[in-house]
């Protein structure tokens, strides 16, 4: 295991793994426990993740109303916050949030097949092995 793993708590890493596991609903519930401690820059971060979470959560349940709301949260939050925080690139994060929610509005009503295997976001922290 990668030895920058000790530098934050460990629920924020776990929080990553159920993330690209697209585990949303367990993310959020992580994440959280961390942001209800946290203080600054630190509580907006980790907002900004549940919110993330929270709206892959909702596009999974084909819910694009909540999923297109907390992606908006969520990138609002993030715009608050440095090019990079906790080892996270959030210009990169974010970007890729956007591009998965392009062309998606709240009027769609039919579900393709192109739309429910879009590639889902993903998050990896600058200096970790790619293992």
């Amino acid at each position: 295991m990668n030895s920058n793993r000790d530098l934050y708590p460990e629920n924020f890493y776990r929080g990553i793994d159920f993330f690209n596991r697209q585990f949303y609903y367990e993310c959020h519930d992580t994440w959280e426990e961390l942001w209800g401690n946290a203080k600054g820059e630190e509580k907006i971060f980790y907002q900004a993740l549940i919110m993330a979470a929270v709206s892959l959560y909702h596009f999974g349940n084909d819910n694009l109303k909540g999923a297109l709301s907390c992606h908006q949260k969520s990138v609002e939050r993030f715009s608050q916050l440095p090019d990079q925080f906790l080892q996270l690139n959030v210009s990169r994060f974010v970007k890729q949030m956007k591009d998965f929610y392009f062309g998606i509005s709240v009027e769609q009503t039919h579900w393709t097949q192109d739309l429910r295997n879009r590639h889902r976001p993903t998050i990896k922290l600058e200096g970790e092995d790619s293992s």
